[in-house]
């Protein structure tokens, strides 16, 4: 992708919902953290819709539909999932369709609890209810996006199921804190690509780092970029947490301070940016800022 082929992503969503005052509690990553924010697509359709158009406001040319907590055991039985996918995802093609060629990413979220590959299932279990997210999800999306896998197995079974219902692929890990550059898992970023087999034109458009830290974005993506084949895009959106999955939003990493960590990812070759948990509209106008130029080039330092 050429320097101006830049794309930003939003941030966020069920964090700046709860800015909002859609209820999240529970334990970082835990299943119940965001069943509020998951059933807000139905009960509170126009504050999810404003939510991401505040990201749009801000020059995200993507948005996830806020379906990360609309799994099966979030949500309840396969049609319950389906109902509330669909709701979120009509609520962001509506909020896309506002603004002239912005996207929509179906989010396909970890089955269970995030950063937990030992709650992984069965490779049935997963490429079962992949299937029916991506195909919910598909009808309102230009990319299906499969975020914060915390394994190999896991990413591939998302991008199996992904990949059957012809949209492009855009397939995401989340990295361990303790400074490996490896996934939570423990496999390396080398160990994760092997496994999607990785071809130009394939079904997988994109690798990416997600709801990871920056720092630990940093030490990933670069061997990332040299994995990939020509063709697939790179880039990464990293969480404003404190570390260790157990604390909230960290002091130090104010929009400004995102932003260049963006802009060195952007210099080493990636083109896909934006921000996780934690991660506001006021960072991603930052982002834009410094990223990306008034003629769509790289900014200066």
């Amino acid at each position: 992708m050429a320097t101006s082929d830049i794309i930003i992503l939003d941030g966020g969503m069920g964090h700046l919902l709860r800015r909002k005052g859609i209820e999240v509690k529970g334990e970082l990553g835990s299943s119940e953290r965001f069943l509020g924010v998951a059933m807000a697509n139905i009960e509170q359709p126009s504050i999810v819709q404003e939510a991401h158009e505040e990201y749009l406001k801000a020059g995200a040319q993507v948005i996830t539909t806020n379906s990360y907590a609309c799994v099966p055991s979030i949500v309840g039985n396969d049609e319950r999932t389906i109902e509330v996918i669909r709701a979120a995802g009509k609520i962001a093609r509506a909020a896309a369709d506002k603004y002239p060629g912005a996207m929509v990413a179906g989010s396909l979220p970890p089955l269970h609890e995030s950063y937990r590959p030992d709650r992984v299932g069965s490779d049935a279990e997963n490429i079962k209810e992949y299937r029916l997210i991506a195909e919910a999800i598909a009808p309102f999306s230009d990319v299906l996006l499969c975020e914060t896998m915390s394994c190999a197995r896991e990413a591939a079974a998302a991008a199996k199921a992904a990949s059957v219902t012809g949209k492009p692929v855009w397939v995401s890990w989340a990295l361990s804190d303790d400074s490996s550059g490896n996934l939570v898992s423990g496999e390396t970023v080398e160990e994760a690509v092997k496994v999607l087999d990785l071809k130009k034109g394939g079904p997988v458009a994109a690798c990416l780092f997600n709801c990871s830290l920056p720092e630990c974005v940093d030490l990933a993506l670069p061997k990332l970029q040299k994995l990939v084949p020509k063709g697939i895009a790179t880039g990464a959106y990293a969480n404003g947490f404190c570390g260790g999955g157990i604390s909230e939003y960290r002091a130090d990493l104010s929009p400004q301070m995102y932003a260049h960590r963006c802009q060195q990812w952007a210099r080493g070759g990636s083109r896909i940016l934006g921000g996780c948990c934690g991660v506001f509209p006021e960072h991603i106008v930052a982002v834009c800022h410094t990223c990306i130029s008034e003629d769509g080039i790289m900014g200066g330092a």
